[in-house]
């Protein structure tokens, strides 16, 4: 495993938008953040649809349908570079044959549209099918081995591969929802990135294996959680952007395990990754207000190397399909922003897409270019420092708390009264965490036991 020891980066510049310090041949023809932003767009079957052996041929014929329509509008367009990412719904995963069948036939739809001057790349995110059952095994259970399977079967079809994976998440949810910093910084920071560290390398050897790149993964279990959780007023949004910073400690785990890049995009933690690693990232907002409303959708611009619509299901609307609506909204955002680059106002405009949202979200704060780099800062130290997982999401979830204290009493962001006593209360956690010195570990499991399975975790 490799360990990041300094940012790759600490000027704000080397992460604007299009470009960045590593960037990603993904095909012969699609480089990721060599100079220009590209769409990534995202679809998935339609609401109440049943994937089973019954249906699987209608199935297949869904998501070639999807991709002729999304290449198709690629053409009338102009758009000679894209990425279509395929989520793998669960079913699909559980039973890799039918995955595999999906990617298949989207990779010929593809290849059909390259013989007419359309050029995409297509990523395949399996999806983490191991904690279906908790507390999950996972790394001993028949769902770890079909996740494996899943990602061998459809290398040979794909481009990027890519998972957002869920370890710890069966501790995390009750810690988000308690407000426990401590503990989560224990599911993310030890859990998460133990898992990560089991699972990565195998994901990687797989990629290496059939000459595909490994993309990354997103911490969107955790941090998507917290921040829809956020904006339904369960938890603090103040609380929601702490858990932001600290999944970012955890998915540098794919990175040190031989991921390059283009990382996921929902979780957002893409910003500060491109600091300390230098890879291209993929970032969703204000074009995926389709699958979910946040506070966040013009400050997630300002670092994006793939722009995402996160999701989308596939209906009829008046405008076309969904997926092809779709990518010709992210395809004049990234007209735009390349266009702001070609001019040299690329570093203008990143600040502008900064500014209009970091005033009065706390969760765009801490995904702003100079917070990413101090936050990217904190996490490397405390692995110079420390090596060990826990150190460095405690770090990053410290300096999170220390920048947003900053940019309130100086009037920079404004935070709801409510939200008010929460950067205390965070870090009046954040001590009791660091009070317990070297015991972190038993604390956690002793209070937790009941949750996860400490052996899942190399943790015996």
């Amino acid at each position: 495993m490799k360990s990041f020891t300094r940012l790759t980066t600490g000027n704000p510049m080397d992460l604007v938008f299009g470009s960045c310090p590593a960037p990603v041949a993904v095909t012969p023809e699609i480089t990721v953040g060599g100079g220009e932003v590209l769409p990534e767009v995202n679809y998935m079957l339609p609401h109440g649809f049943e994937v089973a052996e019954t249906s699987l041929d209608e199935t297949t014929a869904l998501y070639r349908s999807m991709a002729q329509g999304v290449l198709q509008r690629a053409e009338d367009l102009g758009v000679p570079k894209l990425v279509i990412e395929i989520e793998l719904v669960f079913e699909l995963t559980l039973h890799p044959e039918w995955g595999e069948r999906v990617i298949q036939v989207t990779r010929e739809v593809i290849e059909d549209y390259q013989a007419k001057g359309v050029h995409a790349a297509l990523r395949t995110t399996v999806a983490d099918i191991r904690d279906r059952v908790r507390p999950p095994r996972n790394r001993t259970s028949m769902e770890t081995e079909l996740v494996l399977e899943t990602f061998d079967r459809c290398a040979p079809y794909s481009d990027i591969l890519a998972i957002e994976s869920t370890g710890g998440k069966e501790v995390s949810d009750g810690a988000i929802l308690s407000c426990d910093i401590g503990g989560v910084i224990f599911a993310l920071g030890v859990l998460g990135s133990q898992d990560m560290a089991f699972l990565w390398p195998r994901i990687v050897d797989i990629a290496h294996a059939h000459g595909k790149v490994a993309g990354g993964d997103a911490a969107c279990g955790f941090a998507n959680t917290a921040m829809q959780l956020a904006r339904k007023r369960m938890i603090s949004s103040t609380f929601a952007a702490v858990v932001r910073a600290i999944g970012a400690a955890r998915s540098l785990c794919a990175m040190e395990a031989g991921a390059v890049g283009p990382d996921k995009d929902c979780a957002y933690e893409g910003p500060i990754l491109k600091a300390i690693t230098g890879i291209p990232i993929a970032m969703e907002g204000k074009s995926a207000a389709c699958a979910h409303s946040s506070h966040i959708g013009n400050v997630a611009m300002a670092c994006a190397d793939l722009w995402s619509n996160e999701s989308v299901p596939y209906a009829q609307l008046f405008g076309g399909h969904t997926p092809e609506t779709c990518l010709e909204e992210l395809w004049y955002d990234c007209k735009l922003l390349n266009t702001a680059r070609q001019h040299g106002e690329g570093d203008v405009m990143a600040g502008l897409l900064t500014e209009s949202d970091v005033t009065t979200s706390a969760e765009a704060l801490v995904l702003s270019p100079l917070a990413a780099i101090q936050i990217g800062q904190a996490i490397v130290h405390a692995t110079h420092v420390y090596d060990d997982y826990a150190s460095r999401a405690y770090n990053a979830a410290r300096e999170a708390v220390t920048l947003l204290r900053e940019a309130t009493e100086s009037g920079r962001m404004r935070l709801h009264p409510m939200e008010a006593p929460w950067l205390d209360i965070i870090e009046g956690g954040l001590d009791e965490f660091d009070g317990l010195d070297g015991k972190v570990l038993d604390h956690y499991m002793k209070q937790y036991e009941k949750e996860f399975i400490p052996a899942e975790y190399g943790l015996e």
